[in-house]
């Protein structure tokens, strides 16, 4: 996994080459859908904050929720091909609309886009799902606009990968102080699907509980729950990631006031003053926190590459 994490600007950087010749014309297109499950789902669901401007929708379900018509584009995606739930979807929905884009490394997904007649792309093979999401994220972010990722500063970006690496690193001091503790994620709506990834990866990869809310909404509810007198300050930590916006920079300055006898650690993760103000920051904050999962993993001494109980429950429930 330590490996799979350093390399994730490369992993980008490589698929812009890889996947430039994928064409869609996209004049006939009112909405797309992304389905998906897990590490597959999530590329989705940060396109959706880099293109707000979009009509586009996260299905993470067996079925539509969501209406389908001849002008609406599926991208299906599924990482071994083989995820019961994406098979499902693609089954419903392939019959609704032509506009159908499969990606993926092969399986059932695969034999059901090559008999269909439908687009598909390749991922590179060998990854964890979730550590694939540098090739994923690339693809759909040139499949919508070739230009925006000109302008990344990958030299940065692989220098502070590798920084991340060592264990005397800022981050690393940072999982010394949470990996015992239930994280509570916090981020802005323009960016939760930071907080879900990072929410996701303390549970694969670091076996901690944790969930992700947005501000302002959580205060506007969770934050009186945090009246309850049987909270213990050592259970619980606050990771709010990159708030920018004026009056939430208030919000998490009052909420950590609030909170100060509650919570073992209040951190806010966000990027240098140094760095450019594009991509390059969002993938910066990306890599970040699959850094703080890993060191957490090692710390709280898991296997973690292993996902067991979601192996048991595939292996039970198919």
């Amino acid at each position: 996994m330590k490996k799979f994490i350093q390399d994730f600007p490369i992993h980008i950087k490589k698929s812009i080459s890889d996947f430039k010749d994928f064409e869609f014309k996209f004049d006939q297109i009112n909405k797309i859908i992304i389905s998906g499950m897990g590490g597959s789902a999530i590329a989705g669901m940060i396109l959706k904050d880099i293109f707000p401007e979009l009509e586009l929708v996260i299905e993470r379900n067996y079925f539509p929720n969501t209406s389908i018509d001849e002008n609406t584009l599926i991208i299906s995606c599924s990482y071994s091909g083989n995820t019961e739930e994406t098979l499902s979807y693609y089954d419903y929905a392939a019959r609704l609309t032509e506009h159908v884009i499969v990606l993926t490394t092969g399986g059932e997904l695969l034999k059901k886009a090559k008999k269909d007649g439908i687009k598909y792309q390749l991922l590179p093979t060998g990854f964890p799902p979730r550590s694939s999401l540098g090739f994923s994220l690339a693809f759909l972010i040139t499949l919508f606009d070739k230009n925006v990722i000109d302008d990344v500063n990958f030299e940065y970006l692989e220098k502070f990968s590798k920084s991340c690496s060592r264990e005397n690193s800022d981050v690393n001091k940072l999982a010394k102080k949470i990996h015992n503790t239930l994280p509570i994620i916090i981020s802005e709506e323009d960016l939760s699907s930071l907080g879900y990834r990072l929410k996701s990866q303390l549970n694969e990869n670091s076996k901690m509980l944790s969930y992700n809310v947005t501000i302002p909404e959580m205060n506007h509810n969770e934050i009186v729950g945090w009246e309850n007198k049987k909270i213990s300050k050592s259970d619980f930590s606050l990771l709010w990631i990159h708030i920018g916006w004026p009056k939430n920079l208030d919000r998490m300055k009052i909420t950590n006031e609030i909170l100060l006898n509650k919570v073992a650690l209040s951190y806010h993760i966000t990027t240098p003053e140094n760095i450019d103000k594009n991509l390059t920051s969002l993938f910066y904050l990306i890599n970040y926190i699959d850094w703080l999962s890993y060191w957490c993993g090692k710390l709280n001494n898991v296997d973690i590459n292993s996902v067991k109980s979601i192996d048991i429950l595939k292996k039970k429930i198919s």
